[in-house]
Order: C-alpha cells, then sequence, then structure tokens
C-alpha cells in the first residue's frame, strides 16, 4: 500500500471517528474543564508559594506560562491507544483488521487526531480565558523561529508517546492483562515529563538527569521552547535528543508490533 492510500484511508477515518465525537461532546466539555482545572490549581499555588517569599529556581512568568500552556500541550502530545489496542489482541477482533487492506494503527492515528481536534475547539476558549486573567505575567516568544520549533516538537513528542502506547498495548501479545504496566507508565510520564510539576522544580542534584531522560521530551521541552528559558546551545541538543528519542520508540514499537504479530492466534486468525 503507497503512502497516498495509507493518508486516504486516515482520511476518511477521521472523518468517520469526528462524527462519533460529537455524538459525546458534552462528556468531552467535561474532560477539558478538568484537563483546565488541574494546571490552574497548581498556577495559584505556585503563585500564592511565590509571593509567601518561596525561594524558587524559576520566576512567575516562568510558571504562569507554563501551567497556562500545559493544558493544550498535553492534549496535542497525548495517546490513549494501550487500553483499545490490548483489548483488541485479547478479545480477538484484530483478526478484522488482519485481513482488510489498511492497519488497525490507521484506525488509532485516526481516532487520536480526531479526538484532538474535538478536545481542542473545548479546550482553547477554556485556557484562553485563563490565560486573560493572568495575562500580565505571561510571556511568550515574539521569533517565528522559535514558534516553528515548538510546533515542530510538539508533533515529535506526540510520536514518541503514540509509540510509548502502541509498545504497552503490544505487550498483550504475550500478556493477559496490561492494565497494571499501563497505570505504572502512566504514573511515570506523569511525573518525568513535567505534567504534574514542571522540570525546573526538581531538586538541583537530579538536573543533569532530567535534561536527558526521554520522558521530557515528551512535554516539558515542548514547553520550555516557549517560554523561551534555553541557550542556543540547549535547543540544538534538546532538538536533538528529542529526534533520536522519537526515532528510537518508533523503531521499538514497529519492531514489537511486528514480533507480536507473527505469534498472534485467535479466532478467526
Amino acid at each position: 500500500m503507497t503512502l497516498v492510500q495509507s493518508l486516504r484511508i486516515i482520511r476518511r477515518l477521521i472523518g468517520i471517528d469526528l462524527s462519533t465525537a460529537m455524538i459525546y461532546r458534552s462528556e468531552f466539555l467535561l474532560y477539558m474543564i478538568s484537563a483546565v482545572l488541574g494546571p490552574t490549581i497548581s498556577l495559584m499555588i505556585w503563585r500564592t508559594a511565590l509571593s509567601s517569599g518561596a525561594d524558587l529556581p524559576v520566576d512567575a512568568e516562568y510558571l504562569t506560562t507554563y501551567f497556562v500552556l500545559l493544558g493544550i500541550v498535553s492534549m496535542l502530545t497525548s495517546s490513549w491507544i494501550s487500553g483499545f489496542l490490548a483489548e483488541e489482541i485479547r478479545l480477538g477482533r484484530l483478526s478484522i483488521w488482519i485481513v482488510r487492506p489498511g492497519s488497525t494503527h490507521f484506525n488509532g492515528i485516526a481516532n487520536n487526531l480526531s479526538e484532538k481536534v474535538v478536545k481542542g475547539i473545548a479546550l482553547v476558549p477554556l485556557i484562553g480565558g485563563v490565560g486573560w486573567f493572568v495575562r500580565d505575567a505571561i510571556a511568550l516568544p515574539s521569533d517565528p523561529a522559535r514558534w516553528a520549533m515548538f510546533g515542530l516538537s510538539v508533533v515529535a513528542a506526540a510520536v514518541m508517546v503514540y509509540a510509548i502506547t502502541v509498545m504497552v498495548g503490544s505487550l498483550a501479545f504475550w500478556l493477559d492483562d496490561v492494565t497494571g504496566i499501563d497505570r505504572g507508565r502512566n504514573l511515570i510520564m506523569t511525573v518525568l515529563r513535567g505534567q504534574l510539576v514542571p522540570l525546573a522544580l526538581f531538586p538541583v542534584w537530579s538536573r543533569d538527569i532530567m535534561d536527558v531522560q526521554p520522558f521530557r521530551f515528551t512535554l516539558s521541552f515542548s514547553l520550555e521552547l516557549v517560554i523561551g528559558d534555553l541557550s542556543r546551545r540547549e535547543l540544538i541538543i534538546g532538538m536533538t535528543l528529542q529526534m533520536l528519542y522519537a526515532t528510537l520508540f518508533l523503531f521499538a514499537a514497529v519492531r514489537i508490533w511486528q514480533r507480536g504479530l507473527r505469534s498472534y492466534t485467535a479466532a478467526g486468525a
């Protein structure tokens, strides 16, 4: 199958998923409110700590910009395919896709992209409202090159997260239940990608590890690009590491999936 044919299938699947997603628009709205509420509460806590004299390695502008943009960047780089993929393997529904011309990953990619569109429609106004109230403390770059790097970084981060979730979901080829592994993966990523606490607030002794560990490049690094706190050398090293990690995880996901398919047996397969 050619790339053009693959993209055509994904485009059609996106249209189907968009129609389905609109049925649950109220659920998406509630989900987006919760996605904004968490970072907003964290922002209020850290700003209060700063105003009370807390000695932090970053200032109010850094924290405000970080937490205002956290919801949208987190949504753009998220993936929820692991559970669905594991269920398809476990219940034998993967057999349906094996006999089709397109891969089940076409459906996963289409679902991921379509839900991001629907979520973005609800999320952007909410984040805009929060940003308006703290607009005096938000610092955004004016350099178009920095925004271009940010866009590329978000795409690379999304690829990394999607590949990681495919890797976890593919473990269902050999394990009956990957729920515990997926929850552990989610917990580790929530902490190490900077979704719970900015990595800049981690202890100084851990900074060297935090700067090069792969999960930083699934969220935090993209936000750091926008905040503009990185030197030219840090930008070059960071972008290089992110591209290498994205390639590595994508390659690993493909290899694990292909090996799992060779051992897959199910009714109708």
